[in-house]
C-alpha cells in the first residue's frame, strides 16, 4: 500500500462505517460508549465532518467538537448526556498525559484514527499508541511499495521502537536478518564514505541517522561527537587490538569501544565469510595505510617495540603478520636458534584470517627452519654411519629430511610473489644445504664407498634394481592366478618424495603401505634404470642399447613385448592412458589383465631440460597428485588392489648455479671409447683412475663383449660437458640419486582396516573442560586431540563457537577456528586451549558448544556432540575476565 498523501479525507462513507465500527467492537465497556478522534492531519477537514455527522446521528451517535472547552466537554458527556453515544473531535494533535483534561474519560473510552499513520498500523495490526510519535516521524519509509514488502516479512507484533529502527535498517541495507551486526557489515559492503553509500543517504533520507548512531552506542559501545561509518569501522578494528594484544594505542584511546565482546564477534564473522571477507581486506588495508590517520606509523613502532607472543591473536591488519615473518626472518639472519618458538609461532597463525595471504612465505620458513634445526644434529647423526649399509637405513629414517625441506622450501619460495623479505633466507638455506649438508653428506658417503664397495657396483644386504622384478612382482603373479599387480615407474622419483607419496596416500585413501628401498644400477640414469626394472634373465648392452633378454628395453611398445613375454595377461601403458581411461572403459580395457606396467614422467622431463630445470619442485607436487590419481582409479574402478611405485633413478638439484671449480674434465677419457656419459658419469670401456670419482666394474649387472666401467663424480661434482642443465642432474651415485623407493600398496576396504586396528579419517577431539558452567564473557575452551596425526589418521580444522541452540539456531559467541594437527605420542602436547566471547543478549541459561567440521565435504558436520553449557552471569558486564 502506498501511503504517500493521506491528509486528506478519501471516502466519507467509508470513513463513517470505519467510525461506526469503532462503536460496535466496543467489547467489555458499557452500553454506552465513546470514541475519541484527535485529527491532526485535519482529513476531515473541507466539510468531511459534515458530511460523516449525519451517518452517525442515525445511529444514534452524537458528534461534539473538542477545542479548549474541555470543562464543558467534560460536563456534557459525564452530568448532562451521561447515556448518549459520543464521538468527540478534535482537530489537534492529543496532549500529553500530564495536560490532557480529559485523560480520566479517555481511560474507558475508545480512539479513532484517520491519519496518516492509522492506515500503517492497520496494515500492521499495530496496537495501542505507544508507537504513534515514532511513527508519525518516520512515516516516509512507508511510501514505498519496495520497502513496505521487505518490511512485512520481517515485522514481529510484539516490536518496540528499538526493534521498529532495526526492521528499517535492515530493508535499506539489504541485510537478512534485524542483527544490528549483520546490518552495520552490509552498510559496510556498500562503502564506507557516506557521500558515496546509497543506504546510508536513504537513512539520512527518512530521518534515520540518529537512530543508526544510538545503536552503534549501544551494540558497540561507540561513542563519538561527530560519528562517521570510517570512525566507527576503525573503532571496532582498534577495539579488536586492544583486546587480543598488550599494545597501550594511547593515540587512539578514544576509539576503544566499551562493548568490546561484540566488536570481537561482528570482526570475526566478518573477516571468515566467504563472500564479504574480500572487502574487509580492503577496507582494512585502507584504514591502515589512509595517511590521516598515521595509524600505520604508529601501529609499526608499537609491534616493534612487542614481542610477537604478545599479538599473536591479533587479525585487524596483515601488519602483524608482516611483523611475525620479519622477526623470524632477522631471528634466523643472526644465527638465534630458538626453532621451536618460531614454529609455534607459525601455528598459531595458521588458523588466524590472514594466513592465506601469506601462506607461502610462512611455509618456507617453516621448512627453512626445519632445516636448520635438522643441521644442528646433522654431523652427529652422520658420524652413527659406519657402513654403506647402515647409511642407507640412516638415509631411509631420516637423513632424506634434508632434501625434503630443501625441495618443499623452494617449492613454497617460487609461488609467493613477495619474495624479497625471503631473499636472505633463500641464501642461507642453500648455503646450508649446499655448501654444509651436502657436502658433508656426500664427503662421508664416498668414504664409506670407498671403504666398503668392490671393485664391482654392488652394495652388500641391500635389494639391487635390476632385481626388482624378482623381489616384489613375481611372488604376488605367480602365488595364484587371480591376483593382479600394477607398476608405477615415475622417472627420477627420488626417495624423500615417495616419503611424501606415501604420506598423501594413507591420509587419501583406504590402502596400506610399506616403504623400502633399493640400491639402484649405475649410472643412475634412465636408460638402464628402466631396463632394470623390467623382468628378465639377464640385461645386455650391444650397440649402445640395452636389452632384456635380447629384447630391447627403450620405448613404450618394446618394454611391452618384455612384459607381455614373462606375463601374457599384462598391459604396458603410459599413465595419460590411465588417466584418460573413463570407469567402463577401464574395465572393458583391463579386463582378464594381471600384470600393468605404467610409464610416468613428470619430475624428469621438467628437470633434464635447461628451461624448466627450476620447475622441477613445482611439477614434483604434479608429479604426487597424478601417481594418486592413477591408484585411486585402479582401485576405485576394482581394476585391483595391489600396486608398487617406484623410480628409475633419483637426483640431485641445487638452486643456484655451480662455479667452474666444481666441473670435471671429460678430456682425460678416450672419447672412441665413450659408451655413453651424462654430467654425473661416464660410461665406457676404458679402465684408467680419475681423480675425484669412483671407478667400478658394472659387468655384474650387464653383459656386454668388453669389461665396462662407469665413473663417477664423487660428492655432488659434474662433468664439463656442453648442453643441458646443470642444476638437476642424475647417473651418479650419492644417495639422492642410487636410494630407489619402493613403494607397496595395498587396497583394503574399511572393514579390514578395522580388523587390524587401523583407524583412519581424522584425528578426534574432546572438551576436556571440569565444569560445564559459564560465569564471565569471557570464557576457555580446553580440546584435547584424542589421537596423534598418523599415517591414515589425517589432521581436523574445527570452527568452535556456543549456540542457542542443540540443533540449528544461531551463534551466541565469536567462532574460532582451530587445528588439531599434532604428532607427538604425548597427550599433554596435544592439547589446546580455545578462548570465546559471548555476545551481549545471552542469558542466564543453557547454551550449547559445537565443533564443526570445517571441511566442505565432510558430511557429518558436528564433530562431536553439542555440549550443553549453563551461562550464570551474575553480573553481565563488558569487563569480565
Amino acid at each position: 500500500m502506498n501511503y504517500k498523501g493521506l491528509k486528506t479525507m478519501l471516502n466519507a462513507e467509508k470513513t463513517a462505517q470505519a467510525i461506526l465500527k469503532k462503536f460496535n467492537d466496543t467489547e467489555g465497556y458499557s452500553d454506552r460508549r465513546i470514541v475519541f478522534w484527535y485529527d491532526k492531519d485535519e482529513t476531515a477537514a473541507d466539510g468531511g465532518l459534515e458530511e460523516i455527522e449525519p451517518i452517525l446521528e442515525e445511529n444514534n451517535i452524537q458528534v461534539h467538537r473538542l477545542e479548549q472547552n474541555f470543562f464543558e466537554t467534560k460536563k456534557l458527556i459525564e452530568k448532562d448526556k451521561p447515556d448518549t453515544h459520543f464521538l468527540i473531535y478534535s482537530s489537534r494533535a492529543e496532549p500529553q498525559s500530564d495536560k490532557n483534561w480529559l485523560l480520566d474519560i479517555q481511560l474507558y473510552s475508545e480512539r479513532f484514527e484517520n491519519s496518516r499513520i492509522s492506515d500503517i498500523k492497520s496494515e500492521f495490526g499495530i496496537e495501542g499508541y505507544d508507537l504513534d510519535n515514532f511513527l508519525e516521524e518516520h512515516y516516509k519509509f512507508f511510501e514505498s511499495k519496495a520497502r513496505v514488502e521487505p518490511f512485512r516479512k520481517l515485522y514481529d507484533p510484539k516490536w518496540r521502537q528499538d526493534e521498529m529502527v532495526l526492521g528499517f535498517l535492515t530493508v535499506l541495507t539489504g541485510s537478512d536478518t534485524i542483527d544490528f551486526k549483520d546490518i552495520v557489515r552490509k552498510l559496510f559492503l556498500k562503502s564506507l564514505y557516506e557521500n558515496e553509500n546509497p543506504a546510508w543517504a536513504e537513512i539520512q533520507r527518512l530521518n534515520l541517522e540518529d537512530d543508526f548512531w544510538e545503536l552503534a552506542g549501544k551494540y558497540f559501545g561507540f561513542i563519538q561527537s561527530d560519528p562517521t561509518l570510517r570512525k566507527l569501522f576503525l573503532s571496532i578494528l582498534l577495539t579488536h587490538i586492544k583486546r587480543n594484544t598488550v599494545l597501550p594505542l594511547k593515540k587512539y584511546k578514544n576509539y576503544i569501544n566499551s562493548m568490546s565482546n561484540e566488536c570481537e564477534i561482528f570482526i570475526r564473522t566478518w573477516m571468515d565469510h566467504s563472500k564479504d571477507g574480500i572487502y574487509f581486506d580492503q577496507y582494512s588495508r585502507e584504514t591502515f595505510e589512509d595517511s590521516q590517520l598515521k595509524l600505520e606509523k604508529y601501529l609499526k613502532q608499537e609491534i616493534k617495540e612487542t614481542e610477537p607472543c604478545d599479538y599473536l591473536d591479533a587479525e585487524a591488519f596483515d601488519v602483524f603478520d608482516r611483523a611475525i615473518i620479519r622477526q623470524i626472518v632477522d631471528s634466523l639472519c643472526n644465527d638465534l636458534e630458538e626453532y621451536e618458538k618460531y614454529l609455534d609461532w607459525i601455528f598459531q597463525r595458521k588458523s588466524k584470517h590472514w594466513y592465506p595471504q601469506f601462506q607461502h612465505i610462512y611455509s618456507a620458513l617453516e621448512y627453512a627452519i626445519k632445516l636448520h634445526r635438522f643441521a644442528k644434529g646433522f654431523e652427529k647423526t652422520l658420524a652413527s654411519c659406519k657402513d654403506v649399509r647402515g647409511f642407507i637405513a640412516r638415509y631411509e629414517k631420516d637423513l632424506y629430511q634434508m632434501d625434503y625441506y630443501y625441495r618443499k622450501f623452494y617449492f613454497h619460495y617460487d609461488l609467493d610473489n613477495k619474495t624479497d623479505i625471503l631473499a636472505n633466507i633463500r641464501e642461507r638455506v642453500e648455503n646450508l644445504y649446499n655448501n654444509n649438508l651436502i657436502d658433508k653428506m656426500l664427503g662421508h658417503w664416498s668414504e664409506l664407498i670407498d671403504t666398503d664397495v668392490g671393485d664391482y657396483w654392488k652394495v652388500e644386504l641391500a635389494d639391487r634394481q635390476d632385481e626388482f622384478y624378482k623381489l616384489y612382482v613375481q611372488n604376488t603373479i605367480q602365488k595364484n592366478d587371480r591376483d593382479k599387480i600394477a607398476v608405477i615407474i615415475s622417472d627420477a622419483m627420488r626417495y624423500e618424495i615417495a616419503v611424501e607419496l606415501q604420506d598423501e596416500l594413507n591420509q587419501s585413501t583406504r590402502g596400506t603401505m610399506q616403504l623400502k628401498t633399493m640400491v639402484g644400477s649405475l649410472p643412475s640414469y634412465t636408460r638402464l634404470g628402466m631396463a632394470s626394472l623390467l623382468p628378465h634373465d639377464s640385461l645386455q648392452l650391444k650397440d649402445n642399447h640395452y636389452l632384456a633378454d635380447g629384447i630391447s628395453t627403450e620405448g613404450t611398445a618394446n618394454r611391452a613385448k618384455i612384459v607381455d613375454k614373462t606375463i601374457p595377461d599384462s598391459v604396458t601403458l603410459t599413465s595419460e592412458d590411465v588417466l584418460n581411461l573413463s570407469r567402463d572403459e577401464a574395465r572393458e580395457k583391463f579386463q582378464g589383465k594381471r600384470l600393468f606396467y605404467i610409464y610416468h614422467n613428470v619430475i624428469d622431463s621438467t628437470g633434464d631440460n635447461e628451461s624448466s630445470e627450476d620447475k622441477v619442485f613445482k611439477e614434483t607436487e604434479t608429479a604426487i597428485q597424478e601417481i594418486q590419481k592413477i591408484i585411486e582409479k585402479l582401485t576405485n574402478f576394482q581394476i585391483l588392489n595391489n600396486v608398487i611405485v617406484t623410480a628409475d633413478h633419483g637426483f640431485i638439484y641445487r638452486r643456484d648455479d655451480l662455479e667452474s671449480v666444481y666441473k670435471l674434465d671429460k678430456a682425460t677419457f678416450d672419447k672412441d671409447r665413450i659408451i655413453d656419459s651424462k654430467k654425473r658419469f661416464i660410461l665406457t670401456t676404458e679402465n684408467i683412475d680419475v681423480m675425484n670419482t669412483h671407478k667400478f666394474k658394472i659387468n655384474n649387472l650387464v653383459e656386454t663383449e668388453n669389461n665396462l666401467y662407469a665413473y663417477v663424480p664423487v660428492a655432488d661434482l659434474r662433468f664439463r660437458m656442453q648442453g643441458g642443465g646443470l642444476k638437476f642432474v642424475h647417473g651418479g651415485l650419492a644417495p639422492q640419486e642410487i636410494i630407489i623407493p619402493v613403494l607397496k600398496y595395498s587396497y583394503k576396504k574399511s572393514s579390514q582396516l578395522a580388523s587390524k586396528g587401523i583407524k583412519k579419517g581424522k584425528v578426534g577431539v574432546t572438551v576436556t573442560n571440569p565444569g560445564r558452567r559459564i560465569t564471565s564473557n569471557s570464557f576457555s575452551v580446553n580440546l584435547l586431540q584424542t589421537e596423534k596425526v598418523s599415517d591414515k589418521l589425517k589432521p581436523l580444522k574445527v570452527r568452535i563457537a556456543l549456540w542457542d541452540s542443540e540443533f540449528d539456531g544461531e551463534k551466541v559467541s565469536d567462532e574460532k577456528t582451530v587445528i588439531l594437527e599434532r604428532s607427538s605420542e604425548e597427550p599433554t602436547e596435544r592439547q589446546q586451549k580455545v578462548i570465546l566471547t559471548l555476545g551481549n543478549n545471552v542469558e542466564n541459561k543453557t547454551y550449547y558448544l559445537k565443533l564443526i567440521d570445517d571441511d566442505p565435504t565432510a558430511i557429518n558436520k558436528n564433530v562431536i556432540e553439542p555440549i550443553p553449557f549453563e551461562v550464570d552471569l551474575l553480573l553481565k558486564d563488558d569487563f569480565d575476565f
